[in-house]
């Protein structure tokens, strides 16, 4: 059976080492080109996010971005091995957590984690949860032992400090980590849990306050803390009323919605079966605590009540952890495991690999020499005619999110002639003051702008949020282009317009 595990693994590493490869030629894509646009006019035009850019997203993910766009000068291709160098090192660290289990489960564990990322094809590629599952790897390295010094909590705080600044709900995790340590505290010095926990949590929450204290401060430096929190208070909770169907869900049936939707695990309920095995196995801390995090993270989609799949990213990571326990050779606990155990275990882990992990759907197509089905093929029509007629001194306006105008944007670096890179939050919520005050707003930047051409994806692929108070008009912007721009093309999923 061990060599037959040990075979498997070896075509599993195969098909892995094929998708790499072949992701390298994938386009920029989804939220990807948003968010590497918006770090581009960061760069180039030292725009600041919240002042000069609106968005809604954590700052913690523009640095990101910042940097992997610095480093990647934005190139899809340099994007990509980026992408691919990210999934070595969490494979690698992921190999170094789960060395105490075996070589065998430590190599099933690093490399079934990035097939199912792959999986994903672009429209996964270097969303927010899988850059922040980087610290929350690197919590398990300083975090997974019998009992943690001043130094590992501390560690614990800045990792998860560092995730929060990205997705505050990412820190969730810290949660169980402080939770063993301090019923450790407890049992080993002989004290109450209130000493205990004070011990522990103090350095914890020391560290997690580092990274959010320096982001505080880049935003009040550049005079951006102030739209931040404008944002926050008024947009997020409107926001927040999006659902993964991106409808408005109503408070009445808030609830219900979240409890449907959780349950089912962003379809990845599957492998508990062979997680929970893992876990009879070897019934230990480290175990424990790997359970502890998996359920964390099953909530986690819950949290942000959106239950998109990267959403599930951290959440898949976890429970494939615990999964390739059952492939493990090593328990000090032998008393739990037979024979038999271990070969049922064996089993049924490969047969829920079988049922769960097959090539990407943009895999397929590479190999059967189909063009990959994104939006990068309008964005390439949108960026050969802005490059063949922006002029020094033209700015573009978009009307689209993750249509393909931002990526012909970023790929003839054309800049943006107003803070509002989407248009989707003039859409949804349409009676309430504050977004009609963003919609007068976003007439009045385009009115002192006057960008050369506006941009306008229509196609079916590009998210509409339906539900009450959601409309589809927006009759002082018609009347604007109406009066001021003419159409210079005009396809079945895409408009632009040419100031006259």
């Amino acid at each position: 059976m061990r060599r037959l595990s040990i075979g498997l693994i070896v075509l599993l590493v195969a098909l892995l080492i094929a998708q790499a490869v072949f992701s390298l030629h994938w386009p920029i894509a989804h939220d990807e080109a948003p968010l590497f646009y918006e770090a581009f006019l960061m760069q180039a035009e030292g725009r600041i996010p919240f002042r000069d850019i609106f968005d809604f997203q954590m700052p913690g993910s523009y640095m990101a971005y910042y940097l992997l766009g610095s480093l990647s000068s934005f190139n899809a291709f340099r994007i990509r091995i980026l992408d691919i160098l990210l999934l070595a090192a969490l494979i690698f660290i992921t190999y170094r957590v789960m060395r105490r289990f075996g070589k065998t489960s430590a190599l099933a564990a690093g490399i079934l984690f990035g097939l199912k990322y792959l999986q994903g094809g672009p429209s996964i590629s270097l969303q927010r949860e899988y850059l922040l599952l980087i610290f929350i790897a690197l919590s398990l390295l300083a975090g997974m032992r019998d009992s943690l010094t001043h130094k590992h909590r501390l560690s614990l705080g800045i990792l998860f400090g560092l995730a929060a600044v990205i997705k505050p709900h990412a820190a969730l995790g810290l949660l169980p980590f402080l939770l063993f340590d301090i019923t450790d505290i407890s049992k080993r010095l002989n004290i109450s849990l209130l000493n205990a926990a004070v011990k522990s949590i103090l350095p914890a929450a020391i560290g997690f306050m580092i990274p959010i204290a320096i982001v505080i401060a880049w935003l009040a430096i550049n005079n951006a803390w102030t739209p931040f929190l404008n944002i926050a208070a008024n947009y997020w909770p409107l926001y927040a009323q999006i659902n993964g169907q991106m409808e408005i869900t109503p408070p009445a049936g808030r609830m219900s919605f979240l409890l449907d939707q959780a349950w089912r695990l962003g379809g990845s309920g599957l492998w508990l079966i062979p997680a929970i095995l893992g876990i009879y196995l070897h019934q230990n801390k480290q175990t424990f605590l790997l359970a502890s995090l998996a359920l964390c993270y099953a909530i986690y989609p819950a949290l942000s009540g959106q239950f998109f799949p990267y959403h599930y990213i951290p959440f898949i990571y976890f429970i494939i952890l615990l999964a390739s326990l059952c492939l493990s050779t090593f328990n000090p606990s032998t008393l739990l495991r037979t024979s038999l155990h271990l070969s049922s275990g064996t089993f049924i882990f490969f047969l829920v690999v079988f049922i769960n992990v097959r090539p990407s759907a943009a895999f397929i197509r590479q190999i059967n020499h189909q063009p990959i089905a994104t939006s990068a093929d309008r964005a390439d029509e949108i960026a050969r005619f802005l490059e063949n007629n922006l002029e020094a001194g033209d700015t573009v306006q978009p009307l689209d999110w993750t249509g393909g105008t931002l990526l012909a944007m970023l790929e003839t670096r054309a800049p943006i002639a107003t803070p509002y890179v989407f248009d989707f939050y003039f859409y949804h919520h349409v009676s309430n003051p504050y977004i009609q005050d963003l919609r007068a707003d976003f007439i009045d930047e385009l009115q002192k702008s006057s960008p050369r051409f506006i941009v306008e994806v229509t196609a079916i692929d590009k998210p509409w949020i339906s539900g009450e108070d959601t409309s589809l008009g927006f009759p002082e912007l018609r009347a604007f282009l109406n009066e001021y721009y003419s159409v210079t093309i005009q396809k079945d999923d895409y408009i632009i317009y040419e100031r006259r």
